[in-house]
């Protein structure tokens, strides 16, 4: 993962914290011990290098947290 994409991952973080903070109900749709996996509707090589690490993974349940025009859906990951 580039240097760039760390960035972009960090600050995408950062805004779903800031959601999630807002919105505790939110935390409902995530299974406890889930991995999160950060997506956006408009970056779509952040999304591919984020879904690949998931899809990589071995262990480990996944859900998406997917970013569209300043509002956050929660769904399950597909691998």
């Amino acid at each position: 993962m580039t240097k760039e994409l760390i960035h972009k991952n960090i600050k995408l973080s950062d805004e779903f914290d800031t959601y999630i903070s807002g919105n505790p109900s939110a935390l409902r749709r995530i299974p406890r011990g889930a991995h999160i996996v950060i997506t956006s509707a408009h970056d779509a090589a952040l999304s591919a290098a984020n879904t690949s690490i998931a899809r990589n993974s071995r262990s480990g349940q996944f859900v998406e947290a997917h970013k569209v025009d300043g509002s956050w859906r929660i769904r399950e990951f597909q691998k």
